[in-house]
């Protein structure tokens, strides 16, 4: 009965020692790709940890590679609003000489007579305080401006130059107390004088009570005086009252000249025999 089992047990190791040498000649041998299972199992196990590894860095390449990305984007978005605005200025200066030579065109066209006799100016300054009126030109006696020649628009008379500089000169408004022009009624050819009163109104003195001057009337210049030509516009009439009471009329007048909105004036070149008052 021993013998029996000795032998069974002989048998059984036998049989697991040949299993063994079989499972580790299996292991050991390497497949069709050139690996063995061991080395199929550790990199299934190596696979994923190396993967895991490596996701940290492959994150951050990705994200600085969007940053310069970003910053590339950034740069070139920076650098076409940088062109925009060079083409919108450009634009604006485009309007701007557009509006400017049109503006020349009306006042040269607003103007009657050979164009030669005037001398174009460009208002650089103002001084609009209660106690004068003056605008100041880029001209002076050096592109031939003496004082007392008349300044125009083409809306009418501007003012007449008060002090010639070298380069500059002043220009007395129309609208400054120390300044007047002779007109005439357009509609009826009644004469009178243009100038501001005390109450910084414009105002049209010694027209006669009888006198048919209504609102709306033009008033041009007479050409008395020998400072402004005749025929020019003035001011148009606001109010007229007092007919029939008094000696002379009561007549408000506004100038038909914007002066807020001058930027270029015309000066009349007038000789000393033409003006005898320069």
């Amino acid at each position: 009965m021993l013998e029996i089992l000795q032998e069974r047990r002989n048998a059984t190791l036998l049989t697991a020692l040949f299993l063994v040498c079989f499972v580790l000649m299996s292991l050991s041998a390497r497949r069709r790709g050139g690996t063995t299972v061991f080395e199929e199992i550790a990199l299934g196990i190596s696979g994923p940890l190396v993967e895991t590894a490596a996701a940290p860095k492959r994150w951050m390449s990705d994200i600085w590679n969007s940053y310069i990305a970003l910053r590339g984007l950034r740069e070139e978005n920076d650098q076409l609003l940088s062109e925009l605005a060079s083409l919108r200025g450009i634009s604006v200066r485009a309007q701007e000489l557009q509006s400017r030579v049109k503006r020349l065109e009306e006042l040269l066209g607003g103007v009657p007579g050979k164009k030669d006799g005037f001398r174009l100016a460009q208002i650089v300054g103002r001084n609009q305080s209660p106690y004068g009126k003056i605008l100041i030109i880029d001209q002076g006696r050096i592109n031939g401006i003496r004082r007392n020649m008349p300044v125009l628009h083409q809306k009418g008379i501007v003012g007449r130059i008060f002090r010639a500089g070298q380069t500059v000169s002043q220009v007395l408004l129309i609208t400054d107390s120390r300044n007047s022009v002779d007109v005439i009624v357009q509609r009826t050819r009644e004469q009178g004088v243009f100038s501001i009163s005390a109450r910084n109104e414009g105002e049209v003195r010694y027209i006669p009570a009888d006198a048919d001057v209504k609102e709306g009337d033009l008033l041009i210049s007479s050409g008395l005086g020998g400072i402004f030509p005749k025929g020019l516009p003035v001011a148009r009439v606001l109010i007229a009252s007092g007919k029939g009471k008094q000696l002379f009329q009561k007549v408000r007048a506004t100038p038909t000249v914007n002066f807020n909105k001058l930027e270029e004036v015309l000066i009349v070149l007038a000789t000393l025999k033409d003006n005898p008052w320069k």
